[in-house]
């Protein structure tokens, strides 16, 4: 499974792409009265730990024990699934998932006396693809806030800058202190892609944990690079979860494209996961990589993380450190494997909703040292991947530990040695 590291403390509240108070339109508020109806007619019995008949009001047992029921409708093509949680002393969580088509549609999540604390509603095109997923009044009358999962494009003249491309979850082309720095083909059409739904909208989402609460990444890691490196132009490519191999058509695009740094902050220990990115990334390596190490506290030298351990002469794999240059806490290492350290604990970020926040961990240690390169290529355009290894190797002190291979970067904010008359 592919991981990506984001620790986040919430300052200011700002809402972007997202739509609140609407009422249910009848073809799906119909759907969610037979759902309301399961749930009105199970709960109570369900918190008393009493079991359900076998059959309820056109639903059809298919399992049953103390912990997780299921339920089906046949004639409607509907299931629900119920897990039932307790905890001491004796508090019951109940979390009802309830699926059309096999496909999840709607979670509800209750708390004492059967209140719901949490409803969810996920919407899908006749396709069958997520097109939006709305928090729900407790009463499941009212869309209370909507979040659309692929909104057009806002339009905006094309820009010049650097070139970098961002290999992530995605990214939120809605918020503005994000689009102008996105670069573009015309107003409408970004360049990049989404390999993952295979179209060209690559908005920041990634459904791993839950259909439901879907995580978001790359936009956060982009806002930090813009704030570093002002005059960059990102490259967003939301990569392939259901087929790494893809990653093949990434490197090809950026290459293509003649990007020469791209940022990958994430990782797994599944080498294999990895074997088509590294045969592309050896085969154009014309761009630099810039990968984060992990934060799982791990000597990748011999712990493998990949991409981080992979043999590429084109990649940097970079971890976080403090304002000290001590490696921080969880951060991985490896003298070997782990190039460089930059202090990217409590960094200021905005989120996918347009909120001002707080990150930590080697994924934003990673457009820290990018945001570096962007800057460098922006007095030195010409210049070669070996030749932007070079600089940053100037840059870096040696690390006390003995724990990195160039050492630690303690002013990435800092132009020396990027003019080229000082080279």
């Amino acid at each position: 499974m592919l991981l990506l590291t984001l620790s986040i403390t919430i300052l200011l509240t700002f809402t972007s792409g997202q739509t609140v108070g609407s009422e249910i339109d009848q073809e799906e508020l119909v759907l969610i009265k037979d759902y309301k109806a399961f749930f009105l007619n199970t709960c109570e019995r369900l918190e008393k730990n009493v079991a359900l008949p076998s059959y309820l009001k056109g639903w059809q047992e298919k399992f049953q024990n103390k912990k997780k029921l299921h339920f089906i409708s046949l004639n409607r093509n509907q299931e629900v699934e119920v897990n039932i949680v307790t905890r001491p002393p004796s508090k019951v969580t109940l979390r009802y998932t309830f699926y059309r088509k096999t496909k999840p549609e709607l979670f509800l999540s209750t708390s004492k006396n059967c209140n719901v604390g949490i409803a969810r509603l996920i919407r899908r095109d006749k396709n069958g693809i997520t097109y939006s997923i709305s928090t729900l009044s407790k009463d499941l009358e009212l869309e209370k806030l909507i979040e659309t999962v692929n909104p057009a494009v806002p339009a905006i003249e094309p820009k010049s800058g650097v070139r970098v491309a961002l290999i992530d979850t995605g990214i939120n082309y809605l918020l503005p202190e994000i689009t102008r720095n996105l670069a573009r083909s015309s107003p409408t059409q970004l360049l990049g892609y989404d390999f993952e739904d295979g179209d060209e909208l690559p908005f920041d989402i990634d459904f791993v944990g839950s259909p439901f609460f879907p995580r978001h990444h790359g936009t956060s890691v982009a806002s930090l690079l813009i704030k570093e490196a002002p005059l960059v132009q990102i490259v967003p490519y939301r990569f392939p979860r259901k087929d790494p191999c893809l990653f093949k058509e990434i490197i090809a695009d950026i290459a293509r494209l003649n990007i020469k740094v791209a940022l990958m902050p994430m990782g797994s220990n599944d080498s294999k996961t990895w074997e088509c990115f590294y045969n592309a990334a050896k085969k154009y390596s014309g761009t630099l990589y810039i990968v984060s190490a992990g934060n799982e506290n791990l000597n990748i030298d011999t712990e493998k993380t990949f991409p981080a351990s992979l043999p590429l002469k084109n990649m940097l794999v970079i971890s976080s450190s403090t304002i000290f240059g001590n490696l921080a806490k969880g951060s991985n290492f490896g003298k070997k494997n782990v190039d460089l350290i930059v202090n990217a604990e409590q960094v200021r970020v905005i989120d996918h909703r347009g909120v001002k926040s707080i990150a930590s961990g080697s994924s934003f240690a990673v457009p820290r040292i990018g945001a570096m390169v962007a800057r460098f290529l922006q007095y030195n355009p010409e210049a070669s991947v070996e030749e932007i290894i070079r600089i940053l190797k100037r840059r870096a002190l040696p690390h006390e530990g003995n724990l990195i291979k160039f050492g630690w970067i303690p002013d990435p904010l800092d132009n020396y040695l990027f003019h080229i008359d000082s080279k």
